[in-house]
């Protein structure tokens, strides 16, 4: 793989971090939470190899991206924050980019689709899924737990039970077999830096993905024009919530592209979605 240069865009206080790969037209990726652009590495190269220039920022309040200035009320204070960014950019024409959101990053996608549907040509949705009110109020307790530090250390225990468990099941805390993810365990490697992502955004580390958790609704695309392609991949650790969101009924601006199990097919219906 090709290194991706790395640097910041944005005013003093308000900067964004991100890291670009390849030249050609621009794709800006939004990441999961609590994680960073440095997750989105593969994505980067898949696109780079298809003649793009991809641009993975990191969310405000996490990875090396300032925090928004007040408390976020909505996805769409993150959105505002994304596009200024992208409009301090030099050297690139942002006038219309393709943008990509996972997880988190998908439904802050969607809030910058909504707030600026005239500068995105297209919007990529992955692992874009459907939460039930019920799920809602029983996940949410126990889905964000308080990991601010303790005299102890006991917090740095649960910080790595968490981010170890993200591999394991789907709620995380979850024992039910029905929520085991049937995938080879995570490289500690890996888990090691899960945690250190959780570590780097707390006391906040739940402020995105807790709205994003809220989203996660058959009300997500309310007032989408862009065109928009949802990826159906086999692979997803929430491929039962995505089929749910799928079966609820899409909008006309929405198509699916099916993607097999394998991270190699999900790149591949990256490139196609963006194509």
């Amino acid at each position: 793989m090709t290194s991706p240069v790395r640097g910041y865009t944005g005013a003093s206080g308000a900067q964004l971090h991100y890291r670009m790969l390849g030249e050609g037209t621009p794709v800006f990726l939004l990441h999961a939470s609590p994680l960073s652009s440095a997750f989105m590495v593969g994505q980067l190269q898949a696109l780079a190899d298809a003649g793009h220039r991809a641009i993975a920022l990191d969310t405000p309040g996490y990875g090396q991206s300032d925090p928004l200035p007040a408390p976020p009320q909505s996805l769409t204070d993150y959105a505002r924050a994304f596009l200024a960014g992208i409009d301090a950019m030099g050297g690139i024409d942002t006038t219309r980019f393709a943008l990509y959101g996972t997880a988190t990053g998908a439904q802050l996608a969607l809030a910058l689709a909504r707030l600026a549907p005239q500068r995105v040509s297209r919007l990529v949705l992955d692992n874009c899924a459907l939460f039930t009110d019920a799920q809602v109020a029983d996940w949410e307790p126990r889905y964000f737990p308080d990991l601010s530090p303790r005299a102890d250390g006991s917090h740095m225990t649960k910080v790595w039970e968490v981010a170890r468990r993200q591999f394991i099941s789907f709620p995380w805390f979850s024992e039910a077999p029905e929520h085991r993810i049937d995938r080879p365990p995570a490289p500690l490697a890996v888990v090691q830096s899960m945690a250190n992502h959780f570590l780097i955004a707390t006391p906040g580390y739940d402020a995105a993905y807790r709205l994003a958790f809220h989203a996660e609704n058959a009300r997500s695309f309310e007032g989408l024009t862009v065109p928009t392609m949802l990826i159906d991949w086999e692979g997803s650790i929430v491929r039962r919530e995505v089929q749910a969101l799928i079966a609820e009924g899409l909008p006309a601006c929405v198509r699916v592209v099916r993607a097999g199990a394998s991270v190699e097919a999900r790149m591949q219906a990256l490139v196609e979605a963006v194509r």
